[in-house]
């Protein structure tokens, strides 16, 4: 009894506590003002992008006789690449922009890079899984495109054109 007489008492302490809300005081003093910033850069036609952001959209078509193996064929970490130039990407992009990649199937669906896709086929020994990932890496001034494939049968060449895009914002 002691203890919710106690526990009454130091709520009600509490509360009593609170009074009504005085009034507002008054406001501090202004800060400096600060440095103004750097401009961006200009668009493509040479103005400032309507929504403060600039875009440039680019597709490349490869053809299966454009890449190159990297390695040896059927090699563990053997690869295919292409390297294409992009005088887009500038400097500028590359270090304060995005870059943004996709990858671009026979039925005209974009999908996000790097895009694995699941394979898999039969021969005289039976059936075989593989997975082939497309993936791609930039510097100011051009894109580099890959095919890697998880068996690392490179013996077999990529045999369809691929359609990249690359999206560049600053």
């Amino acid at each position: 009894m002691k203890k919710l007489l106690l526990l009454v008492l130091v709520a009600v302490t509490f509360i009593a506590c609170e009074g009504p809300t005085g009034p507002m005081g008054p406001s501090g003093h202004d800060g400096q003002n600060g440095m103004n910033g750097q401009d961006g850069q200009n668009g493509l036609d040479g103005k400032d992008g309507e929504n403060g952001t600039n875009w440039y959209v680019t597709s490349f078509t490869i053809q299966p006789n454009e890449w190159e193996l990297v390695g040896k064929a059927g090699d563990l970490n053997s690869y295919f690449f292409v390297d294409k130039p992009l005088s887009n990407l500038s400097e500028f992009i590359y270090k304060e922009g995005a870059v943004i990649g996709y990858i671009e199937n026979v039925s005209g669906v974009k999908n996000g890079l790097p895009y694995v896709l699941h394979m898999g086929g039969e021969d005289d020994k039976g059936e075989f899984l593989w997975t082939e990932t497309a993936d791609f890496d930039f510097y100011p001034g051009g894109v580099g495109f890959y095919l890697t494939y998880s068996d690392f049968n490179t013996q077999l060449r990529p045999d369809k054109a691929k359609i990249f895009h690359i999206v560049l914002m600053w």
